[in-house]
């Protein structure tokens, strides 16, 4: 765990802390700095992956030095949402963009590559014999068709590693199978804005529980450290 990355700006702007997703980096967020500077100081963290998403609310709790909008993305929003349960004090806001609410809300968590690359062995020799092309492909089922991946995007998945992939993969199914993210926001009482993206092929964009306090949006998107296709 640590701090990726810094936007600067006066020290009484406003801060945003930034947590990336599954098999990604701080460099989720290399298109923020632009859109938010000077308006706001950020801190893109860069999460282990190996742990709890309770453990991981943690670890990111101590980096972030005073109440925050906590944006997410993906499994990222339920590490903010986790500190927002814990660490009511450090979370104006949360702004969760393609978060999962509940187990089936993973529309390929259960697909039989995903499966496959959980089993010990075999799932070694399809990481290790998957091209750059073929993760590539994979990263693109989180995007808006046409949507250019960036090489950064591929590298970060690699870097991950099967184990740690499996590993934090296990723990979003673990966390919301304890309690659904409605509820868990409910329980936060910070406002929460949920983004899912029409295009999303990870994740179901319908949330069968509202969270009171949650503003709900549907909208295309593109992968967040690229640029989408002229339209």
């Amino acid at each position: 765990m640590g701090a990726g990355a810094l936007i600067v700006a006066p020290a009484d702007a406003p801060l945003v802390v930034l947590i990336h997703g599954l098999g990604g980096s701080h460099h989720t967020w290399d298109r923020v700095p632009n859109l938010i500077e000077p308006h706001a100081r950020g801190h893109a963290l860069n999460l282990t992956g190996t742990g709890s998403i309770e453990q991981e609310a943690v670890l990111a709790a101590e980096l972030i030095p005073r109440p925050a909008v906590l944006v997410g993305h993906a499994r990222g929003g339920l590490v903010a949402t986790a500190i927002a349960q814990r660490h009511r004090g450090l979370a104006r806001k949360l702004i969760l963009p393609c978060t999962p609410w509940a187990p089936e809300s993973r529309l390929v968590a259960s697909r039989p590559v995903e499966r496959a690359l959980a089993v010990p062995g075999i799932g070694e020799v399809i990481w290790t014999a998957a091209t750059g092309a073929q993760q590539r492909k994979a990263l693109r089922t989180a995007s808006a068709p046409n949507t250019p991946i960036p090489d950064q995007f591929v590298a970060d998945l690699r870097a991950t590693g099967r184990r740690n992939l499996v590993a934090a993969s296990r723990a979003i199914d673990t966390y919301l199978a304890e309690t659904p993210l409605a509820d868990r926001l409910s329980a936060s009482g910070v406002p929460a804005e949920l983004i899912f993206g029409e295009h999303d092929a990870r994740v179901a964009p319908t949330i069968k529980r509202a969270h009171p306090h949650a503003a709900r949006r549907r909208r295309a998107h593109t992968a967040m450290g690229s640029r989408g296709p002229d339209r």
